[in-house]
């Protein structure tokens, strides 16, 4: 009952404010004067197909209607909407004014002065830059506001750039028009590719996106400041960049975003280690493509480089053992054992090219004197002597960890 009296009142002061009668009122809505008498009365409620036109003709909101009360803070905030879309229409005339007029103006002295358009191009590239970012905001969609900024901005760099070029008869566009993009994607990318309507098998992908457009754009820059001068180089810097950055980045993306065949799924470390030994050994061969004197060494000493590596990745994932600690414990004697050898076969083979030595390595434990700690051979095979044993202990203690925790299941 309270509930029909408040409204009610509402109804009569809205209704009073507006200064219509209830004959009025009535006749707007199609109903009888009783029908108003006992709604303000609160005898009764409205139906509820009338709500929306009761709320049009005394200027108020459901929500104020169905609680009978004023919305300050709703009226409030649409105040604010229509004085900012108010506000937002004359930013945009005026800008309009101002850019177009500088236009026309440039445009106008530069015909009448040089009776040609030079240095106009130049002034209508620096306004469409802040164009970019003054002007095109205010049209861009609601939600890829920052990707139409950066694709505005780059547009219109690469304008600037290239009427640049050609007024001061230079070559460097592409140089730079590559390196602006690189640098600007290195910061903005991210936050373009997050609003840009993407396709479902590359939306879970931003990130090796990202990578591999940047990684694009960073090897055509190699080649339009290397090429055709230092090809050699080019190639280099491209072996070792792909190296480096799948060094860290790899095992990232192989876990979520390059989809394997369902048979590697299980196998995304042997995949990591099979990918990173092609690059080295690719790289390592073009490093020593300058004869076989340096190609087979090369080849030999990265391919017993490898060895360590791929001993752990078959100890610890691939040997038949069920105890972790076990395998664990093999990586362990693989490491000690390659650490006896590598160096010993290193030597070999740098003899074998020609090299000069002049203390040939010996296998261990020769050479090795735990009571001398002077000469510098000697100190060299005491460490490497330790070093060599503290893997062993390692192993061991490793493998008797496995056994007993075995034996306790």
């Amino acid at each position: 009952m309270e509930n029909r009296k408040s409204f009610g009142a509402f109804l009569l002061q809205r209704r009073k404010e507006l200064g219509l009668t209830q004959k009025e009122f009535a006749e707007r809505l199609f109903v009888t004067d009783s029908a108003v008498s006992k709604w303000e009365r609160g005898l009764a409620y409205p139906d509820i197909t009338l709500l929306q036109s009761i709320c049009e003709i005394l200027q108020v909101s459901e929500k104020e209607l169905l609680s009978a009360s004023e919305d300050v803070e709703g009226r409030r905030a649409e105040q604010l909407a229509k004085k900012y879309i108010r506000l937002s229409r004359k930013n945009r005339l005026i800008q309009s004014l101002l850019y177009g007029g500088t236009l026309v103006i440039c445009l106008i002295c530069n015909l009448s002065i040089q009776h040609t358009l030079s240095w106009f191009w130049l002034v209508l590239g620096g306004l469409m830059i802040c164009a970019s970012l003054t002007f095109l905001p205010s049209f861009a969609p609601e939600g890829r506001r920052g990707a139409t900024v950066f694709g505005g901005f780059l547009v219109s760099l690469l304008f600037t750039l290239a009427v640049s070029c050609l007024y001061s008869g230079g070559s460097w566009f592409l140089v730079a028009a590559v390196g602006s993009a690189f640098g600007l994607g290195l910061v903005f990318l991210p936050l373009v590719l997050r609003q840009l309507p993407l396709p479902p098998e590359l939306r879970e992908r931003k990130a090796l996106l990202y990578v591999c457009v940047e990684l694009a754009l960073l090897i055509l820059l190699y080649a339009l400041c290397i090429l055709p001068e230092n090809w050699a180089w080019f190639i280099s810097a491209t072996l070792w960049t792909l190296f480096g950055l799948a060094l860290f980045l790899l095992p990232v993306f192989l876990r979520r975003a390059i989809p394997l065949p369902e048979a590697w799924r299980s196998h995304k470390a042997l995949v990591y280690f099979a990918v990173m030994s092609l690059l080295l050994l690719l790289g390592m061969v073009w490093e020593g493509r300058f004869g076989e004197d340096h190609l087979l060494p090369t080849l030999l000493i990265t391919g017993i480089a490898l060895i360590l590596p791929w001993g752990w990745l078959g100890a610890v994932r691939y040997l038949p053992i069920p105890s972790r600690w076990t395998r664990l414990g093999s990586a362990f004697l693989w490491t000690a054992v390659w650490l006896e050898f590598f160096p010993w076969l290193l030597d070999r083979i740098l003899l074998a090219a020609g090299e000069v030595s002049s203390r040939p390595v010996r296998l261990l434990p020769q050479g090795v004197d735990l009571s001398n700690w002077t000469d510098g051979w000697v100190i060299s095979d005491n460490i490497n002597f330790l070093i060599i044993l503290g893997f062993l202990a390692l192993g061991a203690l490793c493998i008797c960890l496995g056994v007993r925790r075995k034996k306790g299941e």
